[in-house]
C-alpha cells in the first residue's frame, strides 16, 4: 500500500480547485470566482479606501447574494458601497458577527489564488494585455 501525501501548497491548491458552497452562521457563501475576484478588485475592496468591515461584508455581499442583484449595482461604485452598507445593516447588528466572514475571506482568497497559480503553471503560462501566449 503507497500513501502519498500532499505539500501545504499542494493541499491548498486542490482545495482551491475543488471547495464548493460554504454555509456559516445561516449564511451561504460560494466559492471564490474570476467573477468576484473582478467584482472585489473593479470596486476596489482590498485597496486602501473603507474599512475591515466594509471589505468582509463586500466579499460576503459578492459571494452569497443573488447575481442578478449584485450585477444591479456592481459597476456603480456609490450605488456598491450603499449596497454593502444597507447588506451590513440588514445582517449584522455587531460588527463582532462578521469575524468568521473575515477568517473565510483570506482563506477563500488564498485557496483561489494558490489554485490559479497552479492552473498557469499547468497550462505553460497566461497572456496578459499587449503579450502574446508562448507554449
Amino acid at each position: 500500500m503507497s500513501i502519498e501525501l500532499l505539500t501545504d501548497d499542494e493541499a491548498l491548491r486542490e482545495q482551491g480547485m475543488t471547495q464548493g458552497d460554504k454555509k456559516i452562521s445561516g449564511i451561504k457563501i460560494r466559492p471564490m470566482t474570476a467573477l468576484s475576484l473582478s467584482w472585489l478588485q473593479r470596486n476596489d475592496v482590498f485597496g486602501d479606501n473603507g474599512d475591515s468591515m466594509q471589505k468582509t461584508a463586500a466579499f460576503v455581499y459578492l459571494h452569497s447574494e443573488p447575481r442578478e442583484v449584485i450585477r444591479s449595482v456592481v459597476n456603480d461604485r456609490a450605488a456598491f458601497l450603499d449596497a454593502i452598507d444597507d447588506w451590513i445593516e440588514a445582517n449584522f447588528p455587531h460588527h463582532s458577527q462578521l469575524s468568521p466572514y473575515s477568517e473565510l475571506m483570506g482563506e477563500a482568497m488564498n485557496a483561489y489564488l494558490a489554485a490559479s497559480s497552479s492552473a498557469v503553471q499547468e497550462a505553460g503560462g497566461i497572456a496578459t494585455a499587449g503579450t502574446a501566449r508562448k507554449n
